[in-house]
């Protein structure tokens, strides 16, 4: 691994902090799970979605992985190569012990995606970016530059990710708007409780990265991708808006998006 800049080193070290978080709090379980092979971690949008892009024989790469327990969901529905690419040793160690619980074939790389080189240009059918990504990406401008060089010709984007308006709003006040939707500036953090396990306090300090809406469809076209389908939901999958869901009059809290080159 290349050396790493102060936002990714520091947020290497917070994911491995992380991880040991969520192994007691559901990958323990999700190791007897996923040995079904009905398991699946896709919901109806996803069943969906991923039915309209016919996952059969097509190569495809998570970015930014974590354990690659939704990758397993797509070796199962029919995708031929899967490649997850992920910052933390402790995530992508998870990722092994969960293949193997699965019994699937699926190639797990540790490495910061902006160091990512040429070995995987041009080698997939598919890029799959799931919740929680976004934020963690510093310059989307070189993001979508590398992810159009890892897909084939005629190759997809599909994003379903937590709603960027979530950031506005603070939980304990009851959705009242704490933060700037047009910030540039990096969230710093420490000592903050898990967003899994609220129990446990994760020490590590971390920078969380706010792109808006305009800012992620714009890096598409800019980078020549052509945006086939694209909705807003209701619904919660980040963690993040649940004090939300339960209001009467809600934002968007998800999105789906499918961009193909």
């Amino acid at each position: 691994m290349k050396t790493l800049d102060k936002y990714s080193s520091t947020n290497r070290k917070h994911w491995n902090e992380v991880a040991s978080v969520h192994q007691e709090k559901y990958v323990n379980n999700l190791l007897h799970l996923i040995a079904d092979k009905n398991f699946t971690t896709f919901d109806s949008v996803e069943k969906k979605l991923f039915n309209q892009i016919q996952l059969f024989g097509k190569s495809v790469a998570q970015i930014n992985c974590n354990n690659a327990r939704e990758l397993i969901s797509v070796k199962r529905a029919g995708a031929s190569r899967c490649v997850g690419f992920d910052i933390s040793d402790e995530f992508i160690k998870q990722g092994e012990a969960l293949k193997q619980a699965a019994d699937v074939d699926i190639e797990l790389v540790c490495t910061d995606i902006y160091d990512l080189g040429n070995a995987y240009d041009n080698q997939f059918d598919l890029l799959y970016i799931t919740i929680g990504v976004f934020g963690w990406l510093k310059d989307l401008a070189t993001f979508f530059s590398l992810l159009s060089r890892l897909l084939k010709p005629g190759g997809q984007i599909f994003i379903y990710e937590m709603h960027p308006i979530l950031e506005l709003f603070e939980e304990d006040s009851g959705g009242t708007i704490r933060n700037d939707y047009f910030n540039k500036e990096p969230y710093f953090t420490e000592n903050e409780n898990d967003y899994m396990n609220p129990d446990k306090v994760i020490e590590s300090p971390s920078y969380w990265f706010h792109h808006s809406l305009s800012e992620i469809l714009g890096s598409l076209i800019k980078h020549g991708f052509n945006i086939n389908h694209f909705d807003e939901y209701a619904h919660d999958i980040s963690g993040r808006g649940e004090f939300l869901a339960s209001q009467e009059k809600r934002p968007p809290m998800c999105f789906s998006l499918i961009a193909s080159r």
